[in-house]
């Protein structure tokens, strides 16, 4: 998993962008998850906490669905 940080508008909070690969039939996918949040910990937080809905839309993207520029999602804090 990679993670890259983007900036937002108004300066309150963080993108950061968590690039990771999913396997299916012997093939791999590249998938991307952004997560707007306040630092790198909390966004790491909420990717861990979501990644069993994030690994199913991922699989859903490769058996599929649409996925606009790899970004399967977007998290933001509550």
């Amino acid at each position: 998993m990679r993670q890259q940080q983007t900036s937002m508008n108004g300066g309150q909070s963080a993108g950061y962008s968590f690039f990771f690969q999913i396997a299916s039939d012997g093939e791999r996918r590249a998938c991307c998850v952004k997560v707007d949040a306040p630092s790198m910990h909390e966004a790491s937080a909420l990717f861990r906490e979501k990644w069993p809905v994030i690994e199913s839309m991922a699989r859903d993207g490769i058996n599929g669905e649409v996925v606009e520029d790899g970004v399967i999602m977007t998290l933001v804090m509550p």
